[in-house]
């Protein structure tokens, strides 16, 4: 069984930082309510956090199980029908623009983004992309 974790990209750092400085900035600039907006975005900041770590893809001898929060896909990889590069924006278990388009069963589609797509591919028995 092999583990991969989600790409992440600048953006993504960047929209946690904004998010865990807000309270600050405008504590800064206005004397508004300071607590409760804290408690507010370090709990969007946790929630984000959380989704990153339990954002894996597992491959295992012929299923291919992509974990996101409490979203989980399982697909046995024979029904993998293509996997190509993409920067599609669609929302999908991927924390980078850089990703894999997988199509798989009866027109599913999902984007993935290991964070070593040519590793991914070898240990899913997969030359395409």
């Amino acid at each position: 069984m092999k583990t991969h974790k989600s790409k992440i990209d600048n953006w993504f750092r960047v929209v946690v930082l904004i998010i865990a400085l807000t309270p600050f900035m405008f504590l800064l600039i206005e004397n508004i309510v300071f607590w409760p907006m804290l408690a507010i975005c370090g709990l969007c900041v946790a929630f984000m956090v959380w989704l990153y770590v339990a954002t894996k893809y597992v491959i295992s001898e012929d299923v291919l199980t992509i974990h996101a929060g409490l979203y989980k896909v399982i697909t046995p990889i024979s029904e993998i029908t293509s996997i190509t590069d993409t920067n599609n924006a669609l929302a999908s278990p991927a924390f980078s623009l850089d990703r894999l388009e997988i199509k798989y069963g009866e027109g599913e589609m999902i984007l993935i983004s290991p964070i070593d797509k040519s590793a991914f591919l070898a240990d899913l028995g997969r030359k395409d992309s």
